[in-house]
């Protein structure tokens, strides 16, 4: 089975990087693993989306993902929702906001999976803060695995490590994963 994954985010918030983390925790444990990043000369602030594909058996597409096949959206920025084509989305398809509230723009979906966790709010606790923005990448992806356990926290965290090395910058960022992990509500 493989899983298909967007992740949407403003250049700068670490979307990239969250899709790199993501995939090496998937080959952590043993799955067959895809980050692709989707952008151009984009700048700080400017709408980026990445690929990943997580999958039991060897992934043979190498093309960016499709939106009637993508299983989870994670956005970082919840502005960005208007970006999501809501109408071809798949029945259950998963889309986690970095959101302090229900977006009013999704209210009615019901054929959709939404969850939420205030990623800014974990970010700031945990000084994740990078030239004034907060890096919310991590947190978003400790929401993503409660929400689908389709890869385990232990991964997650050691990919994160392996990221950042050993250090101030590695521990808030587990620490994020850990309270985005406990956190993380459905709507």
């Amino acid at each position: 089975m493989m899983t298909e994954i967007r992740i949407v985010s403003r250049g700068g918030q670490g979307g990239v990087t969250g899709a790199k983390m993501l995939a090496y925790a998937g080959h952590l444990d043993g799955k067959f693993v895809q980050a692709i990043p989707k952008y151009g000369a984009e700048r700080k602030g400017a709408p980026i989306f990445a690929d990943v594909r997580i999958s039991t058996t060897h992934v043979k597409t190498h093309a960016p993902v499709i939106t009637e096949n993508t299983h989870s959206w994670i956005v970082l920025d919840p502005s960005l929702i208007q970006t999501i084509p809501l109408s071809k989305l798949s029945q259950d398809t998963l889309i986690i906001i970095n959101s302090q509230e229900y977006p009013k723009s999704l209210q009615n979906e019901n054929k959709l999976r939404i969850g939420k966790v205030d990623a800014v709010k974990i970010a700031r606790e945990c000084g994740l803060i990078k030239s004034g923005t907060e890096m919310v990448s991590t947190v978003m992806l400790g929401a993503w695995v409660k929400a689908t356990n389709m890869v385990s926290l232990e991964s997650l965290k050691n990919a994160v490590k392996h990221q950042f090395g050993d250090g101030e910058l590695t521990d808030a960022n587990i620490r994020s994963i850990e309270l985005a992990y406990s956190q993380f509500e459905f709507i």
